[in-house]
């Protein structure tokens, strides 16, 4: 390492150039090196001073500040985790020993604990959800779809349903559906509206599928928030059909769907803005009736026929279904198995109750459990909703709190269907229909 100069030798370069000698004698003389002289002798030049400026090197983060309070951020967070900077500052003005002190900001601490590894907070790796089962035979799922914000000339707002097998390569069915205009996109399509066109399409059709796929629409699927299951979850339940929901973001997931989504907007409302909604839906019902039974299909599987005739098996539904005997066919049991299968969390109200499926749906746990959180599971013995205190061993069985009967989850809640009263004399039901080789359009 080479040998630092003195002031008084830096300003002996400067005095001695003045007087003629060159940078390289003075170089030579002093044992230095000529950028060294050149540097001293014009700082000089332009007004600078011969002596070194040394800037101070940081002391560190929170270096300012009282050993005690870097000490006391750390212990702080050494036995509170998951406490953010706000939290720790706020606990470090209460302390008595760091009364009078100056305290850091709520970045510096975080600065400061950002500097070690341990401290960071990584940003959560999402799970990626798998695609959802793909379908290997008819009837085994239904792919179903939803067009929003259509507007007639009469500035009628729409919605249109399609349903379609994305193994027979058909569509089942599309509807359309007057609507008001909504300016939120939280909930854009009605349940009741979903739950008319399915049984339309099991009517028409005289089937039920074994599942049925929707995208991720609010009225249709449990919330990350509150995972009870929707309605339309339990409707589905009692049918025995199952619900899958496509990856958030993918809609290839449906992408037959989605295909005949736009066949059959581009054919039926694309041009026909000024018709009437009954007049759109006859429309839609022709034009699906000639895709499943006359038009050729350019799907890989019905090689240029129609799909009524290159998958005969649409016309064999392995669980035949009619409007008139939905009742018979739905079972309370199998809803009541589905909602045994969950376990809920729920915090208890300043007033003891909970809400469970949904809003106004109240259950009291007690005042004394107020602001306390309670596992929630359902009894399908007596149909009762039992209340747990979570325990901190996860071995020990939690502590029952309470039982309450289910409200809101009747034959006639679920399905929107009358029963038939109970004081009436039994009725005659109707023999078990036969298939017909066709569809009951």
């Amino acid at each position: 390492m080479a040998k630092r100069t003195t002031p008084e030798q830096r300003q002996s370069f400067y005095v001695r150039h003045i007087r003629g000698e060159t940078y390289r004698a003075i170089a030579e003389s002093e044992s230095v090196s000529l950028e060294c002289v050149r540097y001293w002798c014009r700082r000089q030049r332009d007004g600078g001073s011969y002596h070194s400026t040394y800037r101070r090197q940081p002391s560190g983060l929170l270096s300012h500040f009282d050993s005690k309070v870097r000490y006391c951020v750390l212990r702080l967070r050494v036995k509170h985790p998951r406490w953010g900077p706000n939290r720790i500052l706020a606990k470090l003005q209460k302390r008595r020993t760091l009364k009078g002190l100056p305290l850091p900001s709520e970045a510096s601490i975080g600065r400061y604990l950002h500097q070690w590894e341990h401290f960071r907070r990584h940003s959560k790796v999402q799970k990626v959800r798998e695609r959802p089962r793909q379908p290997t035979e008819v009837y085994d799922l239904w792919q179903m779809d939803f067009k929003v914000d259509i507007t007639l000339q009469d500035s009628t707002h729409l919605h249109l349903h399609t349903v379609c097998d994305p193994v027979g390569e058909v569509c089942i069915g599309a509807r359309v559906f007057a609507v008001q205009k909504v300016q939120t996109r939280t909930k854009r399509v009605d349940f009741r509206s979903v739950r008319a066109m399915l049984r339309r399409c099991f009517d028409q059709w005289g089937a039920l599928p074994a599942a049925i796929q929707t995208d991720g629409e609010s009225t249709l699927v449990s919330h990350v928030e509150d995972p009870f299951p929707s309605d339309f979850d339990l409707w589905l339940a009692g049918l025995g059909i199952q619900h899958f929901v496509t990856r958030s973001g993918k809609p290839t997931d449906n992408a037959e769907v989605e295909r005949f989504h736009r066949t059959f907007n581009d054919y039926a409302i694309i041009g026909n803005e000024k018709l009437s909604v009954d007049e759109l839906q006859a429309i839609l019902d022709e034009a699906v009736i000639d895709h499943a039974f006359e038009l050729s299909s350019r799907a890989e599987g019905c090689a240029g026929r129609p799909p009524l005739e290159a998958h005969p098996e649409l016309l064999e539904p392995p669980q035949p279904y009619r409007a008139e005997h939905e009742l018979a066919i739905f079972d309370l049991k199998r809803v009541d198995a589905f909602l045994s299968s969950f376990t809920w969390t729920r915090k208890v109200g300043k007033t003891g109750q909970i809400c469970i499926g949904g809003q106004h749906k109240y259950y009291s746990v007690g005042r004394a459990y107020a602001r306390q959180h309670v596992l929630v599971r359902f009894d399908p013995s007596d149909r009762h909703f039992v209340f747990y205190l979570p325990t901190s061993d996860e071995y020990d069985a939690p502590q029952e709190i309470g039982r309450r009967p289910a409200r809101y989850l009747e034959l006639e809640d679920i399905t929107g269907l009358a029963t038939w009263p109970a004081d009436l004399l039994p009725q005659q039901l109707p023999l078990p229909f036969i298939f017909c080789e066709g569809v009951n359009c």
